[in-house]
């Protein structure tokens, strides 16, 4: 069952505020949602796709990586698997230099 949510309900269920909600809605991230009375009203589905796109910036793509991520509908989704190739290869770097990090802490700390 669909539930029509406000942009209040939706940004309080998913800590978006309401002016990135829009924002969204006009770089094409999230479609533009039915109106009553001249308020948007969102599908449950939304909650998921903002679930998502929080996701993958906290891994760090772009806004704009996001949308090709999230509309790539190419057979075996090129475009997506090029970006996410480069990310994971991002995030294997940043996680060496993090394990780096944590040894030479270790280290000091062991010192007297």
């Amino acid at each position: 069952m669909t539930t029509a949510l406000t942009i209040g309900e939706v940004a309080r269920r998913t800590d978006v505020a309401p002016t990135t909600l829009r924002y969204y809605e006009k770089i094409g991230l999230l479609a533009a949602p039915s109106r009553a009375g001249g308020q948007r009203r969102y599908d449950d589905g939304v909650l998921t796709r903002l679930e998502v796109i929080g996701l993958c910036k906290a891994a760090g793509f772009a806004l704009d990586e996001i949308g090709v991520l999230l509309d790539d509908e190419a057979p075996g989704r090129p475009e997506s698997r090029a970006l996410a190739q480069a990310k994971l290869a991002e995030i294997d770097l940043q996680m060496a230099t993090l394990a780096r990090a944590r040894e030479i802490i270790e280290w000091a700390m062991a010192c007297e």
